[in-house]
């Protein structure tokens, strides 16, 4: 064969194979819906945000609990889940088999292997949050919203820790997403009043502030049904269904409510003020006061747009019409979804407000990520319902051109708690015979259940010894003794059976518990010899050569 046969032939087929890739792609555009694949590609971009830099800040005390409970074997989780830590139960119960596979294949639980479930799940939920836009507004807020929401400060803290967070917020707005596909369907409604019913209990066997989302949506649905005459004819049947929904799932969470009642177990978060309030709006804006001020613009926009359709009908001229949200929805009209989003946004945080005035402690902005999606998609309702092109594609643009400039700043401020450098300096000087000491070793400050976390994470010689002082224990779910760290005689005793005390401070609970290690090491210094020490923000860590 020539070599301008071989030419030919090599371009035919080079032909045939772009003809068949062109074919195969127009099959699949043609067969998959175009708000499927949009949603697609808004995951795939919120994939990429949320595994950026993921496995480099260190792992927090928070997530090191997390993996440590989880590692712990099934029997002895399911106890302590169900008994003694009444909260997060599907996402401990997810890690526990999250580690078991990923140790199949030789993976150590590092920071991105531990953190990726998050990322994936806070991907998962961009796609829900622009299919709910689409559906009940229009493809322009669901774009804009969802590039919002991935975009969003306080979401991308939560989409790359190990904590339950990511998966509440997914579970959450599907839980939504049925809810008004159930309202608004003619078909397949039992379909999706048990679709809300199954993502409602696993949302709050996912964190128990998600029972709060209930009082929301409840509010939500009855002004929906009771607000025209149109409505109040189907109301009944709506609300059949909404009650016996709400039955089921008061009925599955049993065994989560039961061990919740026994007694608060946020006694740890302050009595909310002021400047809590203030906190809270601070960090949805990302600590950026440009991006702070356009979020209350378009919030106070959409809210005027929705008002000005019902009220000043001349106006009308000025916005989009409803007919095909009207198609898609059944007649949910835009004031009743902005209402739902109002409800979804305002009551979470005046509920948890009110209640942590009390013994339970409900307001913190890692309990209120749940209001993030809501208040995204307020942002872009009004801006989707203008009538003219180009000025809704040039204000898009420009919240979303804004909404990108907090994104650098939480990369460079992710990291919490920087423990991964010290534990990696505590195994490089240790010895065989060392013995390690941590403080404070009290649920809350969790020395030692982070240490170990990094003694797991990456494998060396260093360990704690059956002797350590005032150790915690996973079976009792406390340490019997946290002092005993900074005991001189328990000091004393551990020194003598060891060639080095290699001792780590982290985070110390109280002014008492500072001045018990300030006498410890006064201690140590006067009966042993400091070689060397190592700090960082967050650890202290010293070494005593005992002999």
């Amino acid at each position: 064969m020539t070599q301008a046969s071989r030419d030919v032939e090599q371009h035919g087929s080079t032909n045939i194979t772009t003809h068949t890739s062109q074919t195969l792609f127009q099959h699949i555009a043609q067969r998959v819906p175009q708000r499927l694949l949009l949603g697609v590609v808004l995951c795939v971009i919120a994939l990429g945000f949320n595994l950026y830099r993921l496995g480099a800040p260190s792992i927090w005390f928070d997530e090191a609990f997390s993996v440590e409970l989880a590692r712990q074997p099934l029997p002895l989780l399911w106890h302590i889940i169900f008994d003694l830590e009444p909260n997060m139960e599907l996402y401990y119960l997810f890690l526990h088999f999250w580690l078991g596979l990923t140790s199949l294949f030789g993976l150590h639980a590092t920071e991105f292997v531990v953190r990726l479930p998050s990322a994936i799940f806070a991907a998962l939920s961009v796609g829900v949050v622009f299919l709910w836009g689409q559906r009940f507004l229009n493809t322009t807020a669901g774009v804009v919203g969802a590039t919002l929401y991935l975009l969003n400060y306080l979401q991308l803290i939560y989409a790359q820790q190990t904590r339950a967070y990511s998966l509440q917020l997914l579970l959450t707005c599907l839980a939504w997403y049925a809810l008004f596909s159930a309202l608004t369907s003619t078909t397949h409604t039992r379909r999706w009043w048990i679709c809300y019913t199954i993502a409602t209990v696993l949302a709050i066997y996912t964190h128990i502030f998600s029972g709060l989302i209930l009082i929301a949506q409840l509010v939500a649905v009855t002004g929906i049904l009771l607000a025209s005459k149109q409505r109040r004819a189907g109301a009944l049947v709506h609300f059949k269904a909404l009650v016996i929904c709400l039955v089921a799932v008061a009925i599955l969470i049993i065994p989560m409510l039961l061990v919740s009642l026994q007694g608060a177990k946020t006694g740890w978060l302050p009595i909310p003020h002021r400047q809590e309030l203030v906190g809270l709006f601070l960090i949805l804006g990302g600590y950026h006061t440009i991006y702070l001020v356009a979020l209350i613009a378009c919030i106070a926009l959409s809210i005027a747009v929705v008002v000005s359709r019902r009220l000043l009908p001349k106006l009308r001229v000025l916005m989009r019409s409803d007919i095909q949200a009207q198609k898609l929805t059944q007649k949910l009209t835009s004031l009743e979804i902005a209402w739902s989003l109002l409800c979804w946004l305002v009551i979470p945080i005046v509920v948890s407000y009110a209640v942590s005035h009390s013994s339970l402690r409900l307001f913190s902005d890692r309990y209120l990520v749940t209001i993030v999606p809501p208040l995204c998609l307020l942002m872009v309702l009004g801006i989707s319902l203008l009538r003219w092109r180009l000025v809704r594609v040039i204000l898009a643009l420009g919240v979303i051109a804004i909404a990108l400039t907090p994104v650098p700043l939480y990369y460079r401020s992710a990291q919490v708690e920087d423990w991964n450098v010290a534990t990696s300096w505590v195994q490089q000087h240790y010895r065989e015979g060392d013995g390690l000491v941590c403080y404070d070793n009290s649920l809350q400050q969790g020395c030692q259940v982070t240490v170990e976390y990094y003694l797991q994470a990456y494998p060396s010689a260093a360990h704690f010894t059956s002797d350590s002082p005032g150790p915690f224990s996973w079976q009792t779910f406390e340490s019997a003794n946290p002092d005993a760290a900074v005991d001189p005689t328990v000091l004393a005793s551990f020194g003598a059976k060891h060639a080095h005390i290699i001792f780590i401070v982290g985070r110390i609970r109280d002014d008492a518990a500072a001045a018990r290690f300030d006498a410890a090491q006064r201690w140590l210094d006067s009966h042993y010899h400091r070689t060397d020490q190592f700090e960082t923000r967050t650890v202290r860590v010293y070494l005593y050569d005992t002999k």
